[in-house]
């Protein structure tokens, strides 16, 4: 009696088998085909031609690349070996075996397509009811280019490593001169008035340098030689040539809305942001969750203009009860008196209304409130080190005390709790779990298409949890 099981590569099959039957009915990969199938690839198929050899059917390439995408594969080799040798990269290319450049072409110029895709899918996933728009919860996170920190220079930089590169090339033009009497043993059968490798590196390097002083509009400026769009952006701690990822989901993890900019500060986002969720869903929002990140005057007056509730947290809300607790003449022990238009001091003296300005800067119209007996004040010292004590209230301060009485209530923590519990865990799995922490393409408008399809293969990952992980 035999104790194992027998083995053989070289077994006929009695019937020929199918790859879908290697493939489980619940597999992400299924999900993905059918995900792909059901979307609208008209303008892709348009920018082919008849002319030539047969190319490989576009549904084809974003199935491969959906896929690779949502298992943490962006490689186009690394797709292009899973073709053959992945069972479920074999079912979704038909067999066939793309190149990796034919993947890598596809993807680079489609990228203009990829928001359309992820609009497509965003309303898949709300004709399956899986879209509630009620609580939207926008962040944002901060993924690295691809691009080197040390390629980031000012204008006065680049102009010093211009000089340099010139420099050399004059050495390396001289070290050929001298090196006349081996010029047969060199360049063999060549004409020989060739352009040295080195010197042809230099000059393209040089090239690359001066178009990006051109782009230079202020000696301040700082550009990335690789990607002119990346900037430095803190992340982390650490300054870092990165792009900042604007997203919002749906209370059910479900992105609606997904852009990259460069800019370091979420402020002026928030509006873009909540308009693309609504404009992608073709549905309003109702409540608005964000961190500190997002809080300004101009973001909370508008927001309640729209009726939208409003849990976004100031950045001094914190801060601002602990510098209190430990200074007697902060600002909040001032007590204000309506009627008379003035604050009162802890020392019981007044301040009065002086007049109303708009800030140079932030543009915040304010009311200045001026002490009248502060010289005479023996708690001066401690209180101000100016003539008298000021204080600054702007216009649209109830508005901001209006949102936290909202936030410390204990409807609003409760609420705000679920901004952690829905984002957070998106943007653990997209960096954590799958290693998105670095964009591989460049440009702004590449690196865009790129976070979209990260989101885009998120939300396929959860119709495919619908479907097949109903538990």
């Amino acid at each position: 009696m035999q104790k194992f099981k027998p083995q053989s590569n070289t077994q006929y099959f009695l019937l020929p088998p199918s790859v879908e039957e290697f493939v489980k009915e619940d597999h992400l990969a299924r999900v993905v085909s059918e995900v792909v199938e059901s979307l609208d690839t008209a303008a892709i198929e348009n920018r082919y031609s008849y002319l030539g050899q047969k190319s490989y059917h576009p549904k084809l390439l974003l199935k491969l690349l959906f896929y690779g995408y949502s298992i943490g594969i962006r490689s186009g080799r690394k797709i292009a070996a899973a073709c053959e040798s992945d069972v479920a990269f074999m079912y979704l290319s038909c067999m066939y075996k793309p190149d990796f450049r034919t993947i890598n072409d596809f993807r680079k110029d489609n990228a203009d397509l990829v928001e359309q895709l992820f609009i497509e899918v965003i309303r898949l996933c709300a004709a399956m009811n899986m879209v509630n728009m009620g609580m939207l919860v926008i962040d944002s996170t901060k993924l690295r280019a691809n691009a080197s920190n040390r390629c980031t220079k000012t204008k006065e930089q680049y102009q010093q490593w211009l000089g340099n590169i010139e420099q050399q090339v004059k050495d390396i033009i001289t070290q050929a001169d001298t090196a006349d009497k081996e010029e047969d043993e060199k360049y063999g059968d060549n004409r020989g008035d060739e352009l040295p490798k080195q010197i042809n590196t230099k000059e393209k390097l040089r090239k690359k340098i001066q178009e990006a002083i051109k782009q230079m509009k202020d000696d301040n400026d700082k550009i990335n030689l690789t990607d002119h769009d990346a900037k430095v952006i803190r992340s982390g701690g650490l300054l870092r040539t990165s792009y900042n990822c604007q997203t919002s989901s749906t209370s059910n993890g479900i992105i609606v809305s997904a852009y990259v900019t460069n800019a370091a500060s979420d402020k002026e986002h928030l509006l873009p942001v909540i308009q693309q969720a609504e404009s992608n869903t073709q549905h309003k929002s109702e409540t608005i969750l964000a961190d500190s990140g997002y809080a300004s005057y101009d973001n909370y007056e508008q927001l309640t203009q729209l009726n939208k509730t409003i849990l976004v947290p100031d950045q001094e809300k914190e801060t601002e009860s602990v510098k209190a607790a430990s200074n007697p003449f902060h600002r909040n022990h001032f007590s204000y008196d309506a009627q008379e238009n003035k604050f009162i001091c802890p020392e019981g003296k007044s301040l009065t209304y002086r007049r109303e300005y708009i800030h140079k800067v932030y543009k915040q119209h304010s009311k200045l409130y001026e002490g009248t007996e502060c010289s005479s004040c023996t708690s001066k010292p401690l209180c101000t080190k100016g003539k008298a004590r000021q204080i600054h209230i702007e216009n649209r301060m109830p508005l901001r005390e209006q949102i936290r009485k909202l936030l410390d209530s204990p409807e609003g923590k409760n609420i705000y709790k679920l901004r952690q519990q829905i984002i957070e865990p998106i943007f653990g799995n997209i960096k954590h779990n799958l290693k998105y922490t670095m964009l591989h393409l460049r440009t702004l408008k590449k690196v865009n298409a790129e976070w979209q399809l990260i989101c885009l293969t998120h939300n396929i990952k959860q119709i495919w949890k619908m479907k097949c992980q109903p538990g």
